[in-house]
């Protein structure tokens, strides 16, 4: 009876407490749910035993991949991926390449650490939908990026922090090392989003020893490429950012490329391939190269055909729209496939390469290559940006006999002498060179006579002499049509052009 009064009286009093609220003013209401829902969170905190960590893709801002997230995400594929249910797999580029397999989205795995459980699990993009207006410095970034999230017991805290997560790290950077890939990056964007990168496996063949250059300049570049890589504390001293700017400048098929993929084997970086028109102003500028890593080669190719613009709108200079442009803020006007304008200004730009972004981050090499050195603006290739110029020239006998080594495995030959001095009286690129040098089909009747000639011989005996026989063969063709293209390319070089000398004839008719 006592117990059904006490129940009687309860909701008596909740009914009292109900009319109480209705008659309350408005403001009083608003304080009672802000003090509600400020201390809920704290009571359920207290009572939780659970504690958690969340590792974004991007930080705060959405100006910086996370690399937590990718340490994150290597480490969790070598450890946790056997207690999965739910998987992805990605093949790369090479065919021989084993799948991928990482984590799908939702999917959690358990982690254990000196008896201590931690959950783990991987958590999609999801989109805004508050319905209220989002504004946001990248048109088109209306989505949540993804992150995991670390589940553990508050009592295990300390060992999360201090040894947990530090091994974690050090298990991604140990496993970056042992199945290090070189990759090959350019950015690209869709219309109305910003520009982000995208990579490839990158095994450029070339290599220094390939290079068709002269053997001298080949050494200066490996020193000064090496004094940089070991240059760290060199830089710190003088207090300069730790990068190096190399322009390299010369006629289409001297080699630039071929250099730039030399210099990432001898240095065993990363590439970024930047294309100025896939970015749309200096903020998408400075977010590409925020999210380049350390130990990367970042190369603007044929920055001349870009750089037009910067070369002719200096200060004094009237636009198409008759706007007077200031000296340090050239406007570059880049067209692209969705007829949209990049804004990307000269400022920007140096920015990039040495201003105050330069120094977020270290051991960077900025590659600009072009064919008219002539055109860039005096501002970018000054001492402290392009550091070193290099010119690839045409080829000489030095470069053919690299080019000669490489293609066709020979050091001597008498044509060698000939060769030599029809490069120095004509400007062959080693593009050419190298065309003429590579062998042409080969000729059913020689090839029976090399086996009648070998007839009983043991089987390798027989392949080896086949193939000694062919090399000197493709020598001698190769070498004698090469002769041949350098006499018709001297000879159509002492020849004026037919414009020439009708101009030239006319200047004589003229009294």
């Amino acid at each position: 009876m006592a117990t059904l009064e006490t129940w009687v009286g309860f909701g008596s009093a909740m009914a009292g407490v109900g009319l109480l609220w209705s008659r309350m003013p408005e403001h009083v209401h608003e304080e009672a749910r802000y003090i509600i829902s400020s201390v809920v969170p704290m009571v359920m905190s207290y009572f939780n035993p659970y504690e958690q960590i969340t590792v974004s893709e991007y930080g705060e801002e959405r100006f910086r991949r996370n690399k937590m997230f990718d340490a994150v995400s290597t480490y969790l594929r070598s450890a946790c991926l056997g207690s999965a249910t739910k998987l992805k797999a990605e093949l790369g580029n090479n065919i021989g390449d084993d799948p991928l397999v990482i984590l799908d989205d939702n999917q959690e795995v358990v982690d254990c650490l000196d008896g201590a459980r931690m959950w783990w699990r991987l958590y999609p993009k999801a989109s805004k939908n508050t319905g209220s207006t989002i504004i946001s410095m990248f048109p088109g970034d209306t989505d949540e990026p993804r992150c995991y999230r670390l589940v553990f017991h508050k009592r295990h805290r300390q060992l999360v922090l201090k040894t947990y997560l530090p091994g974690v790290i050090r298990r991604w950077r140990e496993l970056t090392a042992k199945d290090r890939q070189r990759l090959l990056f350019t950015n690209h964007s869709k219309q109305g989003e910003i520009s982000m990168w995208t990579s490839v496996p990158y095994n450029p063949p070339s290599t220094f020893d390939m290079l068709a250059m002269d053997h001298a300049k080949k050494v200066e570049i490996m020193d000064d490429l090496m004094a940089f890589q070991k240059g760290k504390e060199y830089h710190s001293k003088v207090g300069k950012a730790w990068k190096r700017g190399y322009l390299l400048y010369g006629p289409p098929g001297t080699g630039k490329t071929t250099m730039i993929g030399a210099m990432a084997n001898f240095l065993d970086y990363d590439v970024y391939d930047l294309d100025l028109t896939s970015v749309k102003d200096n903020a998408g500028l400075r977010k590409l190269f925020l999210d380049t890593t350390d130990k990367s080669i970042i190369v603007i190719e044929d920055i001349d055909a870009i750089e037009v613009e910067l070369t002719t709108k200096r200060k004094g200079k009237k636009m198409d729209n008759g706007d007077e442009v200031d000296n340090n803020h050239v406007l570059v006007e880049l067209s692209n496939k969705t007829d949209d304008k990049s804004k990307v200004t000269l400022s920007g730009l140096l920015s990039f390469v040495d201003g105050l972004w330069s120094a977020c981050g270290s051991e960077r090499v900025f590659v600009f290559t072009t064919n008219h050195v002539d055109r860039l603006d005096p501002a970018l290739i000054r001492p402290g940006r392009m550091d070193k110029h290099i010119k690839m020239s045409y080829c000489r006998l030095d470069a053919f006999k690299v080019l000669a080594k490489s293609y066709l495995d020979i050091t001597e030959h008498p044509l060698f002498g000939e060769i030599g001095r029809l490069l120095d009286e004509t400007n062959t690129t080693p593009a050419d060179v190298a065309d003429n040098l590579m062998p042409r089909g080969k000729r059913n009747g020689e090839i029976s006579r090399l086996i009648d000639e070998v007839d009983g011989a043991p089987t390798d005996v027989a392949g080896n002499l086949m193939l000694r026989c062919k090399r000197k063969r493709d020598a001698d063709e190769c070498l004698a049509g090469l002769v041949e293209t350098l006499k018709k390319a001297k000879m159509e070089s002492a020849t004026p052009p037919m414009d020439t000398i009708e101009e030239e004839a006319n200047k004589e008719e003229q009294p």
